[in-house]
């Protein structure tokens, strides 16, 4: 692991290119993988309830939701300025009808600056690997939802699919070199896939969802097995 790498220092460097990165080392897929979320945060969601979706990154969760629940109240946090205003330009150009729905603003997923109790959904897309400890975002993300409300975590995985995970394995070494090309800063994709080798996935990562309270916990699998797709509620 690379030892003192700042991740929101990396995340302002990469932010311009971001999107255009995931679309080369995902083939576009990391668009469908996201939809799957969105579409089960709608079910999820109450009429005119209220989503937190932490690690917005670039608002593409929120743009997501507002094409099936634009009665809602959507939040999102990052502690990367650099993303965050990528996320807003795209809101001005996409979501110019809705803006007063949408709150973005600057947090951190282990010190939410909200009240318990405040949301009905949270989601998270490919950020609890970069929150350390991760159990401390968890808990946060438990403080802050409803009781009964529920949580999506979309992150990548270790494939559990052996010969998916041969494959992975070799395309993974090239990620790297791939998002530093088009991003300009290699080392926040080493990054990246040394944090998907050690990160808990599937089982492992349900149990540390029922550690810190959650119930209801489970998972699918998307992309092969290399991609999850974690659901759990909180506790009435």
């Amino acid at each position: 692991m690379q030892k003192n790498y700042n991740v929101v220092a990396g995340f302002n460097i990469i932010a311009p290119a971001y999107d255009l990165a995931n679309d080369a080392m995902t083939f576009g897929l990391h668009r469908l993988w996201r939809t799957s979320l969105c579409k089960l945060a709608a079910k999820l969601l109450p009429a005119r309830g209220s989503l937190l979706d932490v690690a917005t990154g670039t608002g593409d969760v929120i743009l997501g939701l507002l094409k099936h629940r634009g009665d809602c109240h959507l939040v999102g946090v990052d502690p990367s300025e650099g993303m965050l205003q990528v996320a807003r330009d795209k809101f001005a150009k996409k979501a110019a009808l809705h803006q007063g729905s949408i709150d973005i603003r600057s947090g951190d997923a282990r010190n939410l600056p909200f009240p318990d109790n405040s949301f009905d959904v949270v989601t998270i897309s490919w950020g609890i690997r970069n929150v350390n400890p991760f159990q401390d975002g968890l808990r946060e993300m438990l403080r802050v939802l409803k009781p009964g409300g529920s949580l999506l975590v979309l992150e990548s995985g270790k494939p559990e699919l052996k010969p998916i995970g041969a494959a992975y394995k070799y395309y993974s070494k090239l990620l790297p070199f791939i998002g530093g090309r088009i991003s300009g800063f290699m080392p926040a994709y080493k990054y990246y896939t040394e944090t998907v080798e050690s990160f808990p996935a599937g089982a492992q990562f349900v149990a540390e969802l029922f550690e810190v309270g959650f119930i209801k916990g489970q998972y699918k699998t998307l992309g092969g097995s290399i991609v999850y797709l974690y659901s759990a509620q909180k506790p009435h």
